[in-house]
């Protein structure tokens, strides 16, 4: 059992009192952790809003959205409109934000004009996410468009950019004052619902109390998805905690990150020199961050390097462990030698999950590996990923680990009863198929028999096929390796 509590209450709840109170069962024992000498309190206080914030900042419930944006708009109290005047940037900036957050869509900084003398700001447009679409295309040094290799074909993620119009824009009038000279309220080819601002990136904020319960459960050894379930119970749905679970994973792991503390990095790079001492074909690499924080790091070690150039043809890379004290996640790569067993051909402590970090690592262990590219590679089913070995390892044939995708079913296709038998028939339609047409045949087949066209998961598996479906790998040398 799990109860978690704001430590500060909203002014329309008066049976709320102060303070953090953590109730969870470890080793069968009822443990207790409170902040202050003040009781917890009863579930059913938790029917109103509940601030996150120090500065009193209500996030409503969801049955009072509709009447708070109805609020904004008739009385024009946050409602953009020509003419309003800001003393500062940042205060119409934080303006337009808040009334994209009461109406449920993200907003972003468009164009702008500087004074060429002063170089001080002088005009700015404001858009919606969803507005332009980026038109930019990838192009290499000599400026020719980058194109896929040859038998490759990767997934392009859908673009929320759909055109919308929505916007304002304001500039600094001659009193000094930022003004509004220009507002467009008309959301075009979509519809902003302010019960889905919890899903705009912009506003998706975990509150640092959470963070710090979240950590406590944590070392108590909770899963961060119980954690973050008992906080929906205790808020009465999901649909009122104001982030997401892989924010609440993201805080967390950053938090971690500032906690890599000197001592701890001392004791890694000393154990690293002393390994280099040893052999000097022992290769690591780190980075560091604004801060001068450890970032990122990478190490191999000199029987990886050597194993690598008589086993490097097929690499499976796998950044799905994340057991160490920090949540970073340990990526690894990993390689079948004559015996088909697994031997290990570098390790990485990562930062964050993106596509600049994956190329960063790529790019470190290809450079101790003599610059060689692998001849297959397998991965999970990651965009970031994709990306970086499209960009780092271009010569090398890029394949989706099977198991993962078909481990996925249940979760894609939560509406299905039958689940399990078409969980059974998707793995015989994906092994058994001995030919491409054979596959395209009975998977169009299987598609239709369960009425799954719509289910935008299995759509981009079809996408993606190319990638994963032994028909269409099988003329690379994989070593036996289908799976992570």
């Amino acid at each position: 059992m799990y109860i978690l509590y704001a430590d500060m209450w909203p002014d329309n709840i008066s049976a709320g009192k102060k303070g953090v109170c953590i109730e969870h069962s470890v080793d069968g024992r009822n443990v207790e952790n409170n902040t202050n000498e003040e009781p917890c309190q009863d579930e059913s206080q938790l029917d109103g809003g509940i601030s996150l914030s120090n500065d009193n900042d209500v996030i409503p419930s969801n049955n009072d959205l509709h009447d708070t944006v109805t609020d904004v708009i008739e009385k024009g109290r946050a409602t953009p409109e020509v003419g309003m005047t800001f003393d500062s940037f940042e205060a119409v900036d934080e303006f337009y934000s808040a009334f994209g957050k009461a109406m449920g869509f993200g907003v972003n900084l468009g164009g702008h004009k500087k004074d060429a003398i002063t170089n001080e700001k002088r005009y700015q447009y404001w858009h919606c996410e969803c507005g332009p679409p980026n038109t930019k295309k990838k192009n290499n040094v000599e400026g020719e468009r980058i194109e896929s290799p040859v038998g490759t074909s990767r997934r392009r993620k859908k673009s929320k950019k759909c055109g919308c119009g929505a916007g304002m824009a304001a500039f600094l009038n001659k009193d000094g004052l930022w003004q509004i000279h220009k507002v467009e309220l008309t959301h075009t080819n979509h519809a902003p619902s302010p019960s889905k601002s919890r899903y705009v990136p912009n506003f998706r904020d975990v509150p640092k109390f959470v963070i710090r319960i979240v950590k406590d459960l944590i070392d108590a050894g909770v899963k961060q998805s119980q954690i973050y379930h008992a906080l929906a119970n205790q808020l009465n749905g999901f649909e009122n905690i104001p982030f997401l679970l892989k924010d609440m994973h993201n805080a967390v792991q950053k938090d971690r990150c500032k906690e890599f503390d000197d001592q701890d990095c001392h004791s890694m790079f000393q154990y690293f020199a002393k390994m280099k001492e040893a052999n000097e074909d022992f290769f690591y690499s780190w980075t560091v961050d604004e801060a001068n924080k450890l970032k990122d790091v990478v190490w191999v070690d000199a029987r990886s390097r050597a194993a690598y150039r008589d086993f490097g043809d097929v690499v499976c890379f796998d950044a799905t462990y994340i057991t160490n004290r920090y949540e970073l996640p340990f990526a690894n790569f990993v390689g079948v030698n004559q015996h088909g067993q697994s031997i290990l051909l570098g390790c990485a402590l990562i930062r964050h999950e993106d596509s600049e970090t994956y190329k960063w690592v790529m790019r470190q262990w290809l450079e101790c590996k003599g610059d060689v590219q692998p001849g297959g590679i397998i991965t999970d089913q990651s965009t970031p990923m994709a990306n970086a070995i499209e960009e780092v390892l271009p010569n090398s044939r890029h394949r989706l680990c099977v198991w993962h995708i078909l481990s996925k079913v249940p979760r894609k296709v939560l509406a299905m009863k039958n689940v399990g038998e078409f969980q059974k028939k998707m793995k015989d339609v994906v092994y058994d198929s001995l030919t491409p047409e054979e596959f395209e045949g009975r998977w169009i087949s299987l598609i239709q028999s369960f009425k799954l066209e719509g289910n935008e998961w299995l759509n981009g598996l079809w996408e993606d096929r190319r990638r994963w479906v032994p028909a269409y790998v099988k003329d690379v040398f994989w070593a036996g390796t289908i799976n992570l």
